[in-house]
């Protein structure tokens, strides 16, 4: 090697070295720019670079401090309680020891807790739900919507106090979504003054109802009323299937658990077959509709109000699940602040979170969070105006318009939040398929809200159903029949005269000019519907049914999807508006952008196909949300953190708080794990010895 060879080495590791020393200032410097300790952990770090004020935040999304405060009481009180605490050690056991575990927790719960705090905070404490939930879920608000004030005091005051368990069985094995066609009877007796409920096939037995295998005491049933041999359709009752004080099933009923599922395996959701089973007439619901004594059946009110019942219902899913979502990405960013992978130019791993990729996977996630938490609270708001409008004024105008917003959005947000959490489990690698990471309870306890309450594909071909006779109205009237679909106003001009929403790079930053765009996306879907349904019964002869269920199925699913996307937009949009500080409107702002443009970009090709938007357009809304999403990387864990879920709340190894997830992983799996106890490898051994000693049938 000569001498210019070596001054040429020594220069270049005199330049490395300069570079190093350099970078590593600049580091430190920044460090003390922010107010950051080098020996501060991943997790402190990134929540001093949080621009906002989290608890501040946390008031927001718990609708106020009172609130916020009830939710962190309820945590410490189950927290610190070691029944009601989330203990590791659960994780894997069988399906009698969960009902067992949950049957307690809830015993325990009743003492020491607020019913109030119970129904609204305890599913997103618990892994698995709780056992006799059902009976103040589904089986006393369904009596107090539907029955009189003498079966208030009959079935609802008993079930408030626990001494009677009750349940709600719609489903039946042949009959699910369509619910007219359901097939178990009840024949009105006008000797006795009593229904006989009778189930008359196999495929009328009723399925899937929670707590009804093995808890419930009492069941709101649905079934064929029949007097005189005429059908009075389909209608409420209360059958006790069990005696309250041995529990022994009642002459007549066949009741048992329908077995292990994909998740809720603490629910004994059951089997039920009544064999002319008979029960008193005051078992009718009857607030809205009436047997007399010689069989009379009258409507005292509108029998609508069962699904106003059912939307409420309903609703509870919507709430349920962004908050799901949320323990999630709690657990997922925490970890990806912390997993590091690789090196950079100066040696140091990375962090996942700093990866381009990682970021554009699960700050979009945050967005949809957000999303469907602000639309949940609106949709909550307008289902209880509803259900008060016809209870104190028989007003049910607005009945339509609260099934269309509840319908699309129970479907959406159920099916965005469940495949988001499977993303959620992808993004934390392999220890994310690790039942320690607390991820795959959540996507089994996500997994049954797609069908449940309402199948999502059904809900969403009755959004589109209902939207098209809007359609027909507005043509007729050229008015918006309400403002959930205010773009039918305008869809005449929008067929005859197109105007882009999006015609700069700077208009991708405008909020109301991607709310435009996402305007014009469902008027098409509808108007393109309309036309093709137009088609179909002009030109083909064929009736609405006919048309709606053999042609236009996939237009009606994009209708309802683009509705979804339109009104919650729209309502996020709205809520900012109500924002007073200043850092916590920005960072929201950003996120209800950034839901937006995410949406447009789903759907990009109807947007493209229609005109709407075109190809450099669409490079634009890619070049912004990209921007957006770089914005918001050092907020993301503040925005996930104000949900301001505990570490027994978040039940994860490698997403807790504090931070170390490797040492709690190892923890959990060396120590708390039933596998690896002495006593449990002193009775396997047994077993092990009879393989090792077996005589191959066959040899490699």
């Amino acid at each position: 090697m000569n001498n210019q060879d070596s001054s040429s080495i020594r220069g270049s590791i005199y330049q490395y070295l300069l570079d190093l020393m350099r970078a590593q200032y600049e580091i430190i410097a920044f460090y003390k720019d922010i107010n950051i300790n080098i020996n501060m952990s991943a997790l402190e770090i990134a929540r001093k670079k949080i621009s906002f004020d989290v608890k501040k935040l946390s008031h927001f999304i718990w609708e106020g401090e009172e609130r916020f405060n009830r939710f962190m009481a309820f945590q410490k009180l189950c927290s610190s309680d070691p029944l009601l605490r989330n203990n590791p050690k659960d994780i894997g056991i069988g399906r009698a020891e969960t009902y067992e575990l949950y049957a307690k927790k809830m015993k325990k719960l009743l003492e020491v807790a607020d019913l109030r705090d119970i129904k609204e905070f305890a599913t997103l404490i618990y892994p698995e739900a709780l056992v006799s939930s059902l009976n103040y879920e589904m089986f006393m608000p369904t009596i107090l919507n539907l029955g009189t004030e003498e079966q208030v005091k009959l079935f609802y005051e008993p079930a408030s106090r626990w001494e009677i368990l009750g349940c709600y069985s719609q489903t039946e094995l042949a009959h699910g979504s369509d619910i007219n066609r359901i097939e178990t009877i009840a024949t009105y007796d006008k000797q006795t003054k009593c229904f006989i409920i009778h189930t008359p096939s196999l495929k009328a037995t009723k399925w899937w109802g929670s707590d009804m295998g093995i808890t419930a005491t009492h069941v709101v049933t649905q079934a064929q009323l029949y007097i005189d041999g005429k059908r009075c359709g389909v209608q409420n009752f209360v059958v006790q299937i069990r005696d309250v004080k041995t529990h022994q099933t009642l002459p007549g009923v066949l009741v048992g658990d329908i077995g292990a599922k994909f998740g809720y395996n603490s629910k004994d959701n059951g089997y039920l077959r009544f064999d002319n089973v008979r029960i008193p007439k005051v078992n009718m619901l009857s607030k809205y509709v009436n047997v007399s004594d010689d069989g009379q059946f009258t409507k005292t009110g509108d029998d609508k109000i069962w699904h106003a019942t059912m939307q409420l219902m309903r609703q509870h899913f919507l709430d349920s699940v962004w908050k799901c979502l949320g323990i999630g990405l709690t657990i997922v960013i925490r970890y990806s602040l912390q997993r590091k992978q690789f090196k950079d130019s100066l040696g140091q791993e990375i962090p996942i979170f700093d990866y381009q990729l990682q970021q554009h996977k699960l700050i979009p996630l945050i967005a949809e969070m957000y999303g469907c938490m602000i639309g949940s609270r609106r949709v909550f708001a307008m289902a209880q105006d509803n259900v008060a409008r016809i209870k104190q004024k028989n007003d049910f105008s607005k009945m339509m318009e609260v099934h269309v917003v509840l319908s699309a959005s129970k479907a959406y947000y159920t099916w965005n939040c469940f495949f988001a959490l499977e993303k959620v489990r992808q993004c934390a690698g392999g220890h994310g398929y690790s039942y320690y990471s607390g991820i795959p309870p959540l996507i089994t306890e996500m997994s049954p809200c797609v069908v449940a309450e309402g199948d999502n594909t059904v809900l969403s071909l009755s959004v589109g159903k209902v939207l098209l006779m809007y359609l027909n109205k507005a043509m007729q009237s050229g008015k918006a029949p309400n403002t959930t679909c205010d773009y039918l106003e305008d869809i005449f001009n929008y067929l005859t005269e197109l105007k882009q929403p999006l015609v700069s790079k700077e208009c991708t930053r405008d909020l109301s000019k991607v709310l435009a765009a996402l305007r014009y996306n469902v008027a098409f879907n509808v108007a393109n519907a309309g036309q093709k349904l137009q088609t179909l019964m002009g030109d083909k002869g064929l009736t609405f049914k006919e048309s709606t269920d053999k042609h236009l199925g996939i237009l009606l699913q994009e209708i309802a999807h683009t509705q979804s996307n339109y009104w919650t937009y729209r309502t996020f949009l709205e809520e900012l508006n109500t924002l007073t500080d200043p850092n916590i409107k920005a960072a929201l702002t950003q996120l209800c952008l950034l839901y937006g443009l995410n949406k447009i970009l789903e759907q990009q090709g109807q947007l493209f196909e229609y005109g709407v938007l075109s190809g450099p357009q669409f490079v634009w809304i890619r070049e912004t949300r990209d921007d957006i999403i770089a914005n918001l990387k050092d907020n993301a864990l503040g925005l996930v953190e104000a949900i301001a879920y505990d570490d027994n709340s978040v039940r994860s190894a490698i997403g807790d708080s504090q931070g170390n997830p490797y040492e709690k992983l190892y923890h959990w799996a060396k120590d708390l794990n039933p596998l690896n106890e002495p006593e449990f490898h002193e009775q396997v051994f047994k077993t092990i010895k009879t393989i090792r000693t077996a005589s191959p049938h066959a040899k490699l």
